[in-house]
């Protein structure tokens, strides 16, 4: 938090004034508690100081904004549980990964209505997990995955583009027999 509140050049008041213009009512001194680990923050509270700071609440708590940070694990939830990389915490906080002996099954069924049907189309989820695969690769400087996936997702696009022709047609069909 305090790296981005430096780099948008704010003072700790300064956030307090944006977070109370959303409704979220903090003394300044909460702000430095915060910042040096001695107050929790609640969930809504994160929220608002993700938006307070125009930064996305998983790069908030899951952030990494140094190289070192990055490749090293060092992110636990408790003692008993192994660290993790903040990248692998930004995927489980994207329902991407599962983390810390959760039920992979599980962790990857229990999604919105919306997003469930749309995993259901036939290379959806294949696509979000190239797309994983392709960040990896940029991330890790790595331009032969890179040229690997984007290869691969080419393919898987090409069919979604004539899949998603055929509804466009199939729609455009029933509204002449309806109209009808």
């Amino acid at each position: 938090m305090r790296i981005q509140r430096l780099r948008k050049g704010w003072t700790q008041k300064q956030v307090a004034a944006r977070l109370a213009s959303l409704g979220i009512d903090v003394h300044h001194t909460t702000i430095g508690k915060w910042e040096a680990g001695e107050r929790r923050i609640t969930l809504d509270e994160a929220l608002a100081i993700s938006i307070a700071l125009d930064v996305a609440l998983v790069h908030l708590i899951a952030g990494s904004y140094s190289e070192r940070a990055v490749r090293r694990p060092g992110i636990v939830l408790s003692r008993k549980t192994p660290a993790v990389s903040a990248r692998q915490l930004r995927l489980c906080i994207r329902g991407q990964q599962p983390l810390w002996g959760q039920d992979e099954r599980r962790y990857s069924s229990e999604v919105a209505p919306d997003e469930w049907r749309a995993l259901q189309r036939p290379g959806v989820a294949y696509l979000l997990h190239a797309t994983q695969e392709l960040m990896d690769a940029c991330a890790d400087g790595d331009p032969q995955a890179g040229v690997e996936v984007v290869e691969l997702m080419g393919d898987e696009l090409g069919r979604q583009h004539r899949a998603f022709q055929r509804d466009l047609r199939e729609l455009a069909r029933e509204a002449v027999t309806h109209a009808r």
